[in-house]
């Protein structure tokens, strides 16, 4: 994917783009149109197609039949001499070509024109001409009654079937969708809280939308590394970042690359869920169970160390609800939901906070017997630093794990998962030491108390129907 688009979104351009020869410029609008990049409203330019259109319908003569469509396929007709001598004494012209005008003070010059009908042949070849049986016929209602009403109503037709084109081969409309909602909730604010993501999820809930709490989370979580990038390139764009010094602009260079280093840094090779989803296979380091538990903890990513209390409603109550829509799906109803979403067997955040300083203390356990495996020459190390192996030599033979058994393979098997190992490890440190400062703020107990009440009070409602069945 490269733009925002598909393969087969930027195929569709080229072939418009090559065949009609279009300049660098008209080649960057006609991306933008496609893309939905033009603002305020992305489809204004379809309704200017639209008017367009008719107003060349009303310039067609009843016998030339699809004009309409030979003049968006036909890139010979789209000059500037041809179409004034195919229209010449039908529509007015100027100095520079071609005017059209049309209701509510309508109107597009030659170069819009041109514009204009090179989006006309993308919504009719795109896709292979998936949609040009289509297309083609909508234009001949339009032949048929080219007022503006007619034009209006292509408009609409034309914003619908790009819509769908735009969700099918746009992968990032979906979370631009998102991002507004989520701003939009904000109130044009990019910083956030832990309540506001619990209010927006209420919010949803409501409204009947059933979001899980923990796609909520997930998308404030890609809402903020936006907001983040948004920041890192309006400083690069400032003027100030680059001549507010009495220097001027010396040493420019060394400050954008420090800036873009720092971008670049903030977003790591891999995520934890893809360290943990592809780990290595060999020595059982980590068991199901315990991939599932950090899994559960580490998804949110960098929520698990930055928003502590929002990694562990989602663990406790994302949980209960998951439970509750699976169940669902299994046709389930009835008592069982009702129990389920009175949120009785959610986990309390103590316990969550128990279960992931046990984790904790696991990979750092395993982090030891792997240096006691690497380390070999020991005679120069300090007291302290043979101690500590000496310890992670004792708990490698109490380990009772498959693979543990064979020492070559085990060597193998940790330098295989090494640096998996130590990015988990890290990370669930990071996590231990964020429900520690969290508890130290507010009381577990009682949080998780409050939040009951506020997840069962939402999933109650929301599951209402289902309970009663």
């Amino acid at each position: 994917m490269t733009g925002g688009y598909d393969e087969r979104c930027a195929a569709d351009l080229a072939a418009v783009s090559e065949g009609r020869d279009l300049s660098r410029a008209d080649r960057a609008w006609l991306a933008r149109v496609v893309t939905g990049a033009v603002r305020p409203n992305r489809d204004r330019p379809l309704w200017d197609l639209a008017h367009a259109l008719a107003a060349l319908a009303r310039a067609t003569s009843a016998r030339e039949g699809r004009d309409l469509v030979t003049l968006a396929l036909d890139p010979g007709l789209s000059t500037a001499a041809n179409c004034e001598a195919r229209f010449s004494g039908r529509v007015a012209a100027d100095a520079r070509g071609l005017v059209l005008e049309g209701d509510d003070g309508w109107h597009t010059g030659w170069t819009g024109l041109a514009r204009l009908l090179a989006l006309g042949e993308f919504v009719l070849t795109a896709e292979e001409l998936a949609g040009f049986g289509t297309v083609t016929g909508w234009l001949d209602e339009l032949i048929a009654a080219p007022d503006s009403e007619g034009a209006a109503f292509l408009a609409k037709r034309l914003a619908r079937h790009h819509a769908a084109y735009r969700n099918a081969h746009l992968p990032l409309a979906r979370e631009e969708r998102r991002f507004r909602a989520l701003l939009g909730f904000l109130g044009g604010r990019r910083a956030f809280s832990d309540a506001d993501i619990l209010a927006f999820w209420q919010a949803e809930m409501v409204a009947g939308e059933r979001p899980g709490f923990r796609t909520i989370a997930e998308h404030f979580v890609t809402f903020e590394a936006g907001a983040h990038l948004v920041d890192g390139l309006d400083g690069l764009a400032s003027a100030a970042s680059l001549d507010a010094q009495e220097t001027g602009h010396r040493g420019w260079e060394e400050r954008l690359d420090a800036a873009l280093a720092d971008l670049a840094a903030a977003e790591p090779a891999a995520s934890l869920a893809a360290l943990l989803a592809d780990w290595p296979e060999g020595p059982k380091i980590l068991t199901g169970a315990e991939r599932e538990d950090l899994a559960d903890f580490l998804r949110l990513e960098p929520f698990h160390r930055t928003r502590p209390l929002t990694t562990l409603r989602a663990a406790s109550f994302g949980r209960v609800q998951s439970g509750i829509a699976n169940r669902l799906r299994r046709g389930g109803g009835g008592a069982d939901i009702a129990e389920r979403a009175a949120c009785t067997d959610a986990e309390s955040y103590a316990a969550l906070a128990e279960r992931a300083a046990a984790l904790a203390a696991h990979l750092a356990r395993m982090l030891r017997i792997a240096a006691a495996l690497r380390i070999l020459e020991r005679d120069a190390l300090s007291d302290e630093a043979r101690a500590t192996l000496d310890a992670a030599e004792a708990d490698l033979r109490r380990v009772r794990r498959a693979g543990f058994e064979d020492r070559a393979g085990l060597t193998a098997g940790f330098a295989a998962a090494e640096t998996a190992l130590l990015r988990v490890a890290e990370e669930t440190g990071r996590l231990e030491r964020a429900l520690a400062a969290l508890a130290r703020q507010h009381p577990l107990d009682i949080g998780f108390e409050a939040d009951r009440t506020v997840f069962a009070a939402a999933l109650s409602a929301a599951y209402a129907r289902e309970a009663a069945a």
